[in-house]
């Protein structure tokens, strides 16, 4: 008991002060109330004796049920901020009840309580004034997990390439896109994206590293941390095993048997990272580095983000980062995005291929609304019965290795296969 009315101490150390129950919006009444009382009865005075109310726990999963239904009733754009601050605020309660409660500690209690932290930053927003509330517990609740159970993943810790050349990406027939060495901010801007061309980019040779007294851009990824720390599967589960995460589960998402679940980061490893299924699974496009502060520590901002197609453009726009990791043979169809794009690969290679926003008419996009900025033709295996006029579209490829970044211009289309285990950070900015 000791143990865990420490960490209870600690997780209420957090709170700044009564904002986690006092956002700017109005709630329901009877709602907001049985919020207020369940806050006031997790944050009461340690010295004084309160009885366990077994009830509370009930109380406060019907705030969470109620806030949920909310938050998931039409268009998520549409969910008004302070919804999503009090589903934060309550999903910290419940896990200061749950331990509460406990009679002793355990690495299910401190998951569990995990769990609760996870689904506020997912579906939650940070407090106005206690923005890192749900971070900071979630790395403390980490802590105390890796204390009473820190499992490795023996022989299988690194990552290993399986290419012995790449024939299916030598046979497509396509232009090249342009390569540089690190070129200097203002050689990028005026040649590449002002011109909204694609370009890779890689790393500089230690020769030349040898001869440049000085680099205006710093050397790609080489300093990233990521480099050699994600390569390490045990690194990846001490920092973020038991963290809950989104996976895609399918060929990709324009499929017909393509689905969405929620499930802890190392279930995702040893299911469909390190194992044969025949199942593919993909933690794609989510924004691992804002829900996991560990990470976010090991990856670098490029400076090319920096740059901006529209300097009179007062409305700032947020960098989007996001994490793409997953076993070969995972697939992004071809499709576009309305950002520029920086994707950057830490292991494993991805072949991509490209298409100019010219080339639209030709690429056949989906006419719903919620895929039309996917094609509907595979370029690896066009229909051209289907998509006559497919052939007019111009292709270019790129092979991404580690080390080396992309610049996806705004709109490009672009088709993704994983060629083997990898995991890639896109940086999307206007």
């Amino acid at each position: 008991m000791e143990e865990i009315t420490r960490i209870l101490k600690m997780l209420k150390k957090l709170v700044k002060d009564t904002e986690v129950i006092e956002t700017k919006g109005e709630l329901n009444y009877s709602v907001k109330n049985t919020l207020v009382e369940c806050y006031s009865y997790v944050v009461s005075d340690e010295n004084v004796e309160t009885p366990v109310d077994s009830g509370k726990l009930l109380e406060i999963e019907s705030v969470i049920d109620f806030l949920y239904e909310e938050i998931n009733t039409g268009h998520w754009s549409e969910v008004p901020i302070y919804m999503r601050q009090y589903y934060t605020a309550a999903q910290f309660i419940k896990s200061l009840i749950i331990l509460k409660h406990a009679a002793d500690c355990s690495e299910q209690l401190f998951t569990k309580c995990l769990e609760c932290i996870d689904m506020g930053l997912l579906l939650g927003c940070p407090l106005d004034n206690n923005k890192e509330l749900l971070s900071n517990a979630a790395k403390l609740l980490t802590t105390e997990i890796n204390k009473i159970n820190r499992k490795e993943l023996t022989g299988i810790g690194t990552a290993k390439r399986k290419l012995e050349g790449i024939p299916s990406y030598d046979k497509i027939s396509a232009k090249e896109v342009d390569v540089l060495e690190c070129p200097s901010l203002e050689s990028f801007n005026k040649h590449y994206f002002c011109a909204q061309v694609p370009v890779k980019i890689k790393e500089r040779s230690k020769q030349d590293l040898k001869v440049t007294s000085y680099v205006t851009i710093s050397d790609c990824m080489e300093h990233w941390p990521a480099m050699k720390k994600w390569q390490n599967v045990d690194y990846l589960l001490g920092v973020a095993g038991e963290r809950t995460v989104p996976i895609e589960i399918g060929s990709h998402y324009a499929d017909e048997g393509w689905s969405q679940k929620l499930m802890k980061l190392k279930d995702f490893i040893l299911k469909y990272y390190v194992s044969e299924s025949s199942d593919v699974g993909y933690l794609a496009q989510h924004n691992l580095f804002d829900q996991i502060a560990e990470l976010k520590e090991d990856i670098r901002i490029p400076e090319y983000c920096c740059l901006s197609l529209d300097y009179n453009n007062d409305t700032e726009t947020e960098l989007d980062v996001n994490a793409w990791f997953g076993p070969g043979g995972t697939v992004s169809p071809l499709h576009q995005d309305p950002k520029n794009n920086i994707l950057s690969q830490v292991f494993g290679t991805k072949q991509i291929l490209l298409y100019s926003p010219d080339d639209s008419p030709y690429l056949y996009p989906h006419e719903e609304k919620l895929l039309n900025n996917t094609a509907q033709v595979d370029p690896l295996k066009p229909d051209l019965d289907h998509f006559p006029e497919f052939h007019k579209a111009k292709m270019y490829k790129c092979l991404l290795e580690p080390g080396d970044m992309l610049f996806i211009p705004v709109k490009w289309w672009h088709h993704v296969t994983a060629l083997d285990k990898s995991f890639s950070v896109s940086f999307w900015w206007m």
